[in-house]
C-alpha cells in the first residue's frame, strides 16, 4: 500500500500544477545555497554560530509555516479522498505517512542541512559520517514537527477557539513578515524620521556563547551540536546522543500524526448544521441607501461573523496591522506608526478577494431575482467599508494625532485612497479570479478546502498598495502640501468608487451563470471557458 501511495504522489507531482512549486523550489534552493556558503566561510569570515541561527530559523519555518495558511490542507494526497475505503484507518494512515516525506520542502531542507557536513569536514571521514547521520535525523524531526503541527491546527480549526488561535498565529506570521525588518532598519537608520539618513555600519561579530548554547540545546540545533561534537573529537557519546534524541522525537511526532490522521479517516463526513435558527433578520438602516442594499449589508456583516472561512480572515486582517503597529512602537520609528492605517486597508482587501466563491451556489438567488445584482455589489462594498475601510482611516488619523508624525497627512490620504480602491476592486476581482472550493452549505470549519485565493491576493495587493502610496507621492511632488495630498486622495477615491462597481455589475450579468456552474462543479476552469465562449 505504501508503494502505491508513493507512486500516486509522484504522479500528482508530475501531472499537477508546477508554477508555485517551481517558484518555491528555486527560492528555497537559493536560500539553502546561502546557508551552505556561510558554512564554508565559517571561522574565516563569519562565526560558525550564525549557522546555528540560520538552521534554527529554518526549523522554525517548518513548525510555524503551516500556521500561516490555516485554511489549506498541506497534504498533496487529501484525507478526504481515502475516507470510506474498506481498510483499517491506522494501517492507511501509517502507509500515508511515508508519502509526507516527499515534497519540495524536504528537498530544500536537505540541501540546507548539508551545511552540517561542511562544518564537520575538517574532523575527517568519521566526523563526516556522523554529520550525514545528523542531517538525516534532523530532517526527519523537522518534517514530522511541521506535519504534526499542521494536523493539530486542522483539528483545532473545527472549534471557535481554534479559529481565533489560527487567526492569531496567521496575524503574527504576517506581522513579522511585513514589519519584522523595522527593528533592523531602525537600528541601521536610527534618525531617519528626523531627516538624517546616516547609516550605522553593522558588524557580524562573534555571537555570545550563551546564545549559541541555547540554540544548540533546542531540537532544531541537536544536529548542529552532533556535527560540531564529531568534528572537535568530543567523544562518540556526545555525538550520538543528539542523533538518538532526534530519531526518538521524530518517531513520536510521526506516531502523533498517524493517530490524528487515523482519527480523521474514521470520522464520517458531516453536513453543516447552523447553531442558530434561520429566522428572517432586519435590514441595517443606513443613510443614502435603498432597503435592498441595507439588507445585503446586514447579510454580509452576519456572514463575516459566522462563516468559519471568513471568520479566520476577519480576525487575522485586523490583528495583523495592530501587531505591526506594536512592533514599530517598540523601536525608535514612532513616526511610521500612522502607516498602519493604510496597511489595515491593504490586508482588508486581501481577505475580501474571494467572497463570491465562499458564498458558493447561493449565487443562484441573486441571478434569479430582478435588480438584485446591483444591490448585492453595492451592499458588499458598504459592508467592507464598515468592517475595514472606515476603521483603517480612523486608525491612521488616531495614530497621526498620537505621534505627530510628519507622514500623518500622507498616511490618512493613503488610507482613504486604499480603502476606496479595496472597497471597489475586491468584488470585481472576486468575479474575475474566483477560487472555488467546498460549497458554503457543506463547509463546517476553515480547515476544509474553501479555495486558494493566493492569485487574487497577489493581484489586489499591488493595486491597493499603489493607491495608498499615490496621494503621498503627489503631495511630495507638489511641495509637501497636505491639502494636495487630501484632494488627490478624495479624487482618486471618488473615481474608483464611481467607475468600478459598474464593471462589477456588468460582469455579474454576463458571466454570473458560468460562475454558478463553477460553484456547482467546484471547478474554476468552467468560469474561464464560459468567458471565452461569451467573447466569441
Amino acid at each position: 500500500m505504501t508503494g502505491t501511495l508513493v507512486a500516486l504522489k509522484l504522479r500528482l507531482f508530475r501531472n499537477g500544477p508546477h508554477n508555485e512549486r517551481a517558484f518555491s523550489l528555486v527560492t528555497g534552493l537559493v536560500l539553502a545555497a546561502l546557508v551552505i556558503a556561510g558554512s564554508t566561510l565559517a571561522s574565516r569570515v563569519i562565526h560558525e554560530g550564525w549557522i546555528a541561527v540560520a538552521l534554527t530559523v529554518w526549523g522554525g519555518m517548518w513548525v510555524f509555516g503551516p500556521l500561516a495558511q490555516p485554511r489549506h490542507d498541506p497534504s498533496v494526497i487529501s484525507r478526504e479522498w481515502l475516507r470510506g475505503y474498506p481498510l483499517r484507518s491506522w494501517r492507511l494512515a501509517r502507509a500515508l505517512s511515508w508519502t509526507e516525506l516527499l515534497g519540495v520542502g524536504p528537498l530544500i531542507t536537505l540541501v540546507s542541512l548539508s551545511s552540517l557536513v561542511v562544518l564537520a569536514a575538517p574532523g575527517g571521514p568519521a566526523a563526516v559520517a556522523i554529520a550525514v547521520g545528523a542531517v538525516v535525523a534532523q530532517l526527519y524531526l523537522l518534517i514530522w514537527a511541521g506535519k504534526t503541527v499542521a494536523a493539530l491546527a486542522a483539528w483545532l480549526l473545527q472549534t471557535r477557539a481554534g479559529m481565533t488561535m489560527a487567526a492569531t498565529q496567521t496575524a503574527i506570521m504576517l506581522a513579522l513578515s511585513f514589519a519584522g525588518w523595522v527593528p533592523i532598519a531602525a537600528w541601521l537608520l536610527p534618525r531617519l524620521g528626523e531627516g538624517d539618513p546616516a547609516l550605522v555600519t553593522p558588524t557580524l561579530g562573534h555571537l555570545p556563547a550563551p546564545v549559541i548554547d541555547v540554540l544548540a540545546a533546542l531540537p532544531t540545533g541537536w544536529g548542529y551540536g552532533a556535527a560540531l561534537a564529531a568534528r572537535d573529537g568530543a567523544g562518540l557519546g556526545a555525538a550520538m546522543l543528539p542523533l538518538a534524541a532526534l530519531l526518538a522525537a521524530g518517531a513520536l511526532l510521526q506516531l502523533g500524526w498517524i493517530a490524528l490522521t487515523a482519527r480523521a479517516l474514521r470520522r464520517p463526513s458531516r453536513r453543516a448544521a447552523p447553531r442558530r435558527p434561520a429566522i428572517p433578520g432586519r435590514a441595517l438602516p443606513l443613510p443614502f441607501t435603498t432597503p435592498q442594499v441595507s439588507a445585503v449589508v446586514s447579510r454580509e456583516l452576519a456572514t463575516w461573523l459566522r462563516d468559519p472561512a471568513r471568520g479566520v480572515e476577519l480576525r487575522s486582517a485586523w490583528l495583523t496591522p495592530l501587531l505591526m503597529a506594536l512592533i514599530i512602537a517598540l523601536t525608535g520609528w514612532s513616526w511610521a506608526l500612522p502607516l498602519a492605517g493604510p496597511a489595515a486597508a491593504v490586508f482588508g482587501a486581501m481577505v475580501a478577494i474571494n467572497t463570491y466563491a465562499l458564498d458558493g451556489t447561493a449565487l443562484w438567488q441573486l441571478l434569479t431575482t430582478p435588480g438584485a445584482l446591483r444591490a448585492d455589489v453595492r451592499g458588499r462594498m458598504a459592508a467592507w467599508a464598515l468592517l475595514f475601510g472606515v476603521p483603517s482611516i480612523v486608525l491612521a488619523a488616531a495614530l497621526w494625532a498620537a505621534t505627530g508624525s510628519p507622514l500623518g497627512a500622507a498616511a490618512v490620504g493613503g488610507a482613504i485612497a486604499a480603502a476606496a480602491t479595496a472597497c471597489a476592486v475586491a468584488p470585481l476581482l472576486a468575479l474575475l479570479m474566483p477560487a472555488v472550493g467546498t460549497d458554503a452549505r457543506d463547509r463546517i470549519y476553515p480547515g476544509q478546502q474553501a479555495g486558494d485565493p493566493t492569485g487574487g491576493q497577489m493581484t489586489i495587493f499591488p493595486v491597493v498598495l499603489l493607491a495608498a502610496v499615490l496621494p503621498g507621492v503627489i503631495g511630495a511632488v507638489s511641495g509637501g502640501s497636505g491639502w494636495v495630498t487630501a484632494l488627490s486622495a478624495i479624487l482618486l477615491a471618488g473615481a474608483v468608487l464611481y467607475a468600478t462597481p459598474v464593471l462589477t455589475v456588468r460582469r455579474l450579468h454576463q458571466h454570473g451563470a458560468g460562475l454558478l456552474d463553477a460553484m456547482a462543479s467546484r471547478d474554476a476552469a468552467v468560469v474561464r471557458s464560459s468567458a471565452h465562449k461569451a467573447e466569441r
